[in-house]
């Protein structure tokens, strides 16, 4: 499990590693063109439309952070009454219905991207942008959170519920 893990980490990282890219260039591209705006009165072409993009990109492909690191939103008020081994059952199975959900998504994306990429898609804004690139992103980002969320579901239903506190140096020493 150690090193299914390390390589669920590894490719979380790598796609982390894409998504911040993106929000620099959300940071800095949408500064610039602000000023821009400000000192000659229109924008810089093109910024808006790679913006759409890369607000996708930065969703689907940083997901594999939040699940790794636990930092989806839950509400545990009632699985916090639960006995240890009763919550991680319910956990576990909450895992497993997300897993499906994002298969369910991942599955029709994926079709999508292949006919993106076979007719070579693209948008018009000020500027032709392609887009069948993020289709395929997407579609990679959707089936990575999958097999992240039914791996964590299996772990979950084998090992219980990992410590967070003391993961996260919180807990007790």
């Amino acid at each position: 499990m150690q090193s299914l893990n390390r390589v669920l980490n590894f490719v979380s990282n790598a796609l982390g590693a894409i998504a911040m890219l993106f929000l620099a260039f959300l940071m800095f591209g949408t500064t610039l063109d602000v000023a821009m705006r400000a000192i000659t009165g229109s924008p810089i072409t093109g910024v808006f439309e790679f913006t759409e993009l890369a607000l996708v990109m930065l969703v689907f492909l940083g997901a594999g952070w939040a699940q790794r690191d636990d930092a989806h939103i839950r509400v545990n008020v009632l699985t916090d009454k639960l006995s240890p081994k009763t919550r991680a059952r319910v956990v576990a199975l909450s895992w497993a219905i997300g897993a499906v959900g994002l298969l369910i998504l991942a599955l029709p994306s994926t079709n999508e991207a292949i006919y993106s990429v076979s007719i070579r898609e693209f948008r018009w804004g000020y500027v032709k942008v392609p887009i069948w690139w993020t289709k395929v992103s997407l579609a990679v980002g959707l089936w990575f959170a999958c097999i992240q969320m039914a791996i964590q579901s299996v772990q979950t239903l084998i090992f219980g519920e990992p410590d967070r506190k003391a993961q996260a140096g919180t807990g007790p020493t």
